[in-house]
């Protein structure tokens, strides 16, 4: 099956689109009755209430239970067959079907009904697959096909959807042969003829897709079709610089990003465009910034709040995503998730008691710690029993740095940390660094004088806290060792959680980020 092209930015998109992407790109393959008041009036009331119940039993008495999908694949020997569904960026089995001998069927039948979405046909042994339908009130059809060309070759009885769906696959199959017989005139003194043509089947696409979704919104084709439909992009003629109309262009596809995608419809779910959608809004759409990816998932998940199942995996997905993450500062996105979600209440239905606890707990750890936050006072103390705290270091940047003497990685750690001090020092960088040794008990501390002097540490200020009065362990959430934070003049934390071979390039980065800022604030004034 041909896979989704990526998609480009809006602005290199508009820029770069050819005809024929509008053709290959499509994501193909990829209550109770509420009784009108009758005051004075039980008799009537009693009778209706009874015929709607009559009525009610007959229609779920002709309704077939849970669902029975028959197959029929020509050119195929095997006897086994699989029922799949795509969730997320994962491939799910739901069901196994073997050969009747004697009618040439294989037969996917269980008396509960399947979620509607995107369901696949597997065939063993190189599991090569086609896609079918899956509606909440077509679950009983029969399709017999062949594997070399599954949805041309289709005969299908009992599924409008699937009807639809293969109908539109074999016109599909059909225009692509035209585009590319027209696409090999484009070298040629033929170009613009090509060109014409391959306009003209895209807008006969366009146009049976928009006709196939305006007759039969409620079908899974048709939520499916309709996310292959590109947003319309107004000219902005009235903006005349050509970086502002960029920017323009920009704002709007991003805000009608999902116009096309209703995020309710629990049978999005199970599609295989709704993850690669999510992943270019999250990952090429959005700012790689904490702030901004965390309201990228509040619009998301609120356009998700009416199908509980999509916003439970997704949530989950994100949750985790995102405690894993290894970018400095996507910290804040858990920590945004957690408090926002889990402490209001949100995921109260679908994770546990104590694991919601823990992830608070978690979190409530965290967000003292966040970048942009300002660093927890500790007072500690150096080797001449005298203390110090952070608000005492008095430079215009400061390296908190916590280790253990017979930590592995702190001793890999520290010669880098030696080598950019000094290398600071060379740049009239205002730089300091706070060390603290975290072996605790008394008798541990001519351990971390000894390791300070042998890794020279002599110019650092070189801390302890044999009996953590500061409780600095809490307060960095220093679980392991060795950890880093890079504290400004006012000690807001601008970065942590990296290595010491990277202070380098990071303070550099920091420093050129507050001297920009510096400038901007003159012009201000």
């Amino acid at each position: 099956m041909q896979k989704n092209k990526a998609v480009k930015m809006p602005f290199q998109w508009l820029k770069n689109k050819l005809q024929t992407s509008k053709i290959c790109d499509i994501h193909f393959k990829n209550s109770q009755n509420r009784f009108w008041e009758m005051k004075n009036d039980f008799f009537r009331l009693t009778l209706t209430i009874c015929f709607i119940a009559f009525m009610h039993t007959v229609v779920r008495a002709g309704e077939p239970e849970g669902y029975e999908i028959k197959v029929k694949l020509s050119e195929f020997t095997q006897d086994t067959i699989f029922l799949g569904y795509q969730m997320g960026d994962k491939t799910f089995i739901r069901d196994t079907a073997f050969l009747d001998k004697k009618t040439g069927f294989f037969t996917f039948k269980k008396p509960k009904k399947l979620e509607a979405g995107v369901y696949l046909i597997v065939t063993p042994p190189d599991n090569q697959y086609f896609q079918i339908m899956i509606s909440p009130d077509e679950q009983h059809f029969s399709l017999a096909t062949s594997t070399k060309d599954p949805y041309s070759a289709a005969k299908l009885k009992g599924s409008k959807d699937n009807d639809l769906f293969f109908d539109y696959m074999h016109f599909l199959s059909d225009k692509r042969k035209e585009a590319e017989a027209a696409g090999k005139l484009r070298p040629t003194k033929d170009s613009l003829e090509s060109m014409k043509k391959l306009d003209a089947l895209d807008k006969e696409v366009k146009s049976y897709q928009l006709n196939l979704v305006k007759k039969n919104p409620e079908t899974v084709s048709a939520t499916l079709i309709k996310s292959a439909i590109e947003i319309e992009m107004p000219p902005f003629n009235d903006v005349v610089d050509k970086d502002q109309k960029e920017l323009a262009r920009y704002y709007f596809y991003k805000q009608h990003f999902f116009d096309n995608y209703d995020l309710s419809n629990p049978a999005l779910l199970r599609t295989p465009v709704l993850q690669q959608r999510l992943d270019m809004y999250l990952d090429r759409l959005t700012p790689q910034h904490p702030d901004s990816i965390s309201e990228s998932l509040d619009r998301i998940f609120m356009l998700m709040k009416s199908s509980k199942e999509t916003f439970q995996y997704y949530f989950i997905t994100y949750l985790n995503k995102y405690a894993k993450s290894q970018i400095v500062g996507f910290d804040a996105i858990y920590v945004h998730l957690a408090k926002t979600y889990i402490e209001k209440g949100f995921a109260d239905g679908f994770i546990e008691k104590e694991n919601r606890e823990k992830i608070l707990q978690n979190a409530n750890k965290l967000e003292p710690i966040l970048i942009g936050k300002k660093a927890p006072e500790i007072k500690v103390f150096k080797e001449d029993n005298s203390m110090i705290s952070v608000s005492e270091v008095k430079s215009k940047y400061t390296i908190l740095f916590f280790f253990a003497p017979d930590c592995g990685h702190c001793q890999k750690q520290s010669p880098f940390l030696v080598e950019f001090f000094k290398k600071a020092k060379e740049k009239n960088q205002d730089v300091k660094v706070l060390a603290v040794c975290t072996y605790l008990g008394p008798d541990k501390m001519p351990e971390c004088w000894k390791y300070v002097k042998e890794k020279g540490f002599d110019e650092f200020i070189n801390t302890v806290d044999p009996y953590l009065i500061s409780r600095y362990k809490t307060l960095y959430n220093v679980e392991t060792t060795p950890q880093i934070y890079v504290l400004d003049e006012n000690k807001i934390i601008r970065s942590k959680g990296i290595e010491a071979k990277q202070l380098t390039e990071v303070m550099d980065f920091i420093i050129k980020e507050d001297a920009e800022k510096l400038k901007e604030n003159i012009k201000k004034q």
